[in-house]
């Protein structure tokens, strides 16, 4: 297999921090892990001036970081709602 990816989310709820007015505000920490492997020919490394292997594994990492970082608002957002959503049933 030339390619695989593996991803892990360890969420837990913190200890409440804060109570206002009979409602406790609770916190949730995540701690996630995602892991991309890719595998091509060598002879396209070699085909591109300039290109290394470290250079081509930065790239891949910020380029995963800037979708990871765009998407991650809106996937807070979905969590927080389903979970009010989940306490109001």
């Amino acid at each position: 297999d030339n390619q695989s990816t593996f991803s892990l989310n360890k969420v837990r709820v913190v200890v409440p921090t804060l109570s206002t007015e009979n409602n406790t505000m609770i916190s949730f920490e995540s701690n996630p892990y995602l892991r991309v492997q890719v595998q091509f020919p060598s002879f396209l490394l070699k085909a591109i001036p300039g290109a290394t292997k470290e250079k081509s594994e930065k790239t891949g990492s910020d380029a995963m970081r800037k979708v990871l970082d765009a998407d991650g608002p809106a996937a807070l957002d979905a969590f927080q709602q389903e979970y009010v959503r989940w306490l109001e049933s």
